[in-house]
C-alpha cells in the first residue's frame, strides 16, 4: 500500500513538472508539504527529488547541505521526502 501511495505521488509530481493538468482525484493523493511551498508552486518550480528520510530532523539536516531551497514532504508512514531546487 505504501509503495502505491508513493508511486501515485511521484506520478503526480512528474505530471505537474511536465506542465500537465492533474485531475482533482489525483491531486488529493499528493502529500502536503510541511514547508511554506504549496502544491501550485511545485508545478511552476523545478523541484528535484533527493531521498526519503525516517524523520523530519534528518530530512532538514541533509536539506541544509544544498545551496538552493529545500522542502521536506511528509508521508503517512512518518517518513519525509526531500526535494531541492
Amino acid at each position: 500500500m505504501n509503495t502505491r501511495v508513493r508511486l501515485a505521488g511521484v506520478a503526480l509530481a512528474a505530471t505537474m513538472l511536465a506542465g500537465g493538468a492533474a485531475t482533482a482525484a489525483t491531486a488529493q493523493a499528493a502529500p502536503a508539504s510541511s514547508e511554506t511551498v504549496t502544491a501550485s508552486s511545485v508545478a511552476v518550480a523545478p523541484w528535484r527529488y533527493v531521498d526519503n528520510f525516517p524523520t523530519k530532523k534528518a530530512c532538514r539536516a541533509v536539506g541544509r547541505d544544498y545551496a538552493g531551497e529545500y522542502k521536506c514532504v511528509p508521508w503517512g508512514d512518518g517518513s519525509y521526502d526531500l526535494y531541492v531546487r
